[in-house]
Parts: structure tokens; sequence; C-alpha cells
């Protein structure tokens, strides 16, 4: 079961990818105006509909029109993005630490919402798999991240807030998440950002104690290096 979840995951994701085109409608006026967006609508011989990143939507007769084609996206040179809805796929590594810190692999998969050029808020799901005791949980979480500078490359934060369930024992709860991460990111183009950041995961976590056999419940803390990509 657990094979057939990370196939699916990453199976829904990749499409979601490959289908976003790296290529924009662009609209040359006579006079002299430029309009980039998605053509939405077109009447042969009579007007085109477009619709710009940032979800504004024009009409323009067709002798208004000098020529119109397709042409590759030419990013901004600052860090705002358009409002509208947004996915998040990181992948990273996390470093144990402390009594009951183990290490793993992270995946993060996360739908997001665009408030405002520099923050989104959104909820995420993905895998934790421990290596030392072979168990993979599966996170549900509120995801929080802001971009602190307004150019290509800039800072940025993030927190993560949910809890993790044992994906092989019946979605049983495991414990609490928490997941604040600051790091860099660079624009790639009008809707893509690609993120490197270094952060910290609290995970609580049910352990026995031995020889008494007692059951814990303990922090299974680790330090987070991850890489992401937002389109």
């Amino acid at each position: 079961m657990k094979k057939s979840y990370v196939i699916l995951l990453f199976a829904l994701f990749a499409t979601f990818i490959y289908a976003k085109s790296n290529t924009e409608d662009v609209i040359y006026l006579k006079n002299g105006g430029i309009i980039r967006g998605r053509i939405i609508e077109q009447v042969p011989d009579k007007s085109i509909k477009i619709e710009t990143a940032d979800r504004n939507v024009f009409v323009f007769q067709m002798n208004e029109i000098d020529k119109f084609e397709k042409e590759d996206f030419q990013p901004k040179n600052d860090m705002s993005l358009p409002k509208g809805y947004r996915g998040i796929v990181e992948l990273g590594y996390q470093f144990g630490v402390g009594e009951f810190g183990y290490d793993r692999l992270k995946l993060n998969l996360i739908l997001a919402y665009q408030l405002h050029p520099y923050i989104s808020i959104g909820i995420g799901t993905g895998l934790r798999n421990y290596f030392e005791f072979e168990e993979t949980l599966l996170p549900f979480f509120f995801d929080f991240r802001a971009n602190l500078m307004d150019s290509k490359f800039s800072p940025y934060i993030s927190l993560g807030v949910g809890y993790n369930f044992q994906l092989e024992n019946s979605l049983e709860v495991e414990g609490a998440l928490l997941n604040p991460t600051a790091g860099m990111c660079m624009k790639l183009s009008d809707n893509t950002i690609f993120n490197v950041g270094l952060g910290y995961e609290m995970q609580r976590m049910e352990f026995i104690e031995y020889p008494t056999n007692r059951y814990l419940n303990a922090n299974a803390g680790a330090i987070s290096l991850v890489i992401g990509v937002s389109f």
C-alpha cells in the first residue's frame, strides 16, 4: 500500500507540473502597447479576449491589433506573484537531533493560495520516511510562507503546523508536527519560484522505553534541509 500511495502522489503532481506551459500569449497593439497573458476567447476576424497573470481580462478588436503570438515567459525582476491557487513541491533530508531524533526523508505536497504578492497560505500532505525503524508517516498540515524582499532573489520564511498519521496502521494519529523554515528563493518565471531552506521539525511520537516497556510520548526532532518549487 505504501509504494502505491507514493507512486500516486508523484504521478498526480508530475502531471500538474508538466501541464504548466512555459509560454504565454502576447498581443502587440498598433498603438505600441504589449499585453501578455493567456488568450481565453477569440472571435475570428473580430476580437480577442486575453487574461493577464494578475487575472485582469481585456478585449481587443482585430483592427486594434498589429499581431499576436506565443512567446517564452518574460519573468519580472521581482518576487511578486499573482493572486490565485498554486502548487508547492518540496523534497528534503532531515537529520535527527536529540535522544529520540532519527534521520528521515521528507516530501511536502502543498496546495496554496496567494493572498498577497509575497504571502501565501495553504494545506499540505506528503511523506516522512524513517530509516532506522522503517516507518512512514503521512502528514497533514497548514502552511504559511512569505518572501521578504522585492527582488528576483529573496530570503523567505515558512511554517507548517499539523499532525502526522501512521501510514501502515489505518492512519492512526502519531503526533503533532511543527516545522519552521528559513531560506532563499529565486524567481524563475512570473509564476514559478525555486527555494532552498533550512529548518527544524518537531514531531511528537510514541516510543517504548526498555527494559521497562513503558510508553513515552517524545519529540523526534530533526534539522531539515529542503529544496522545492512553487508553481
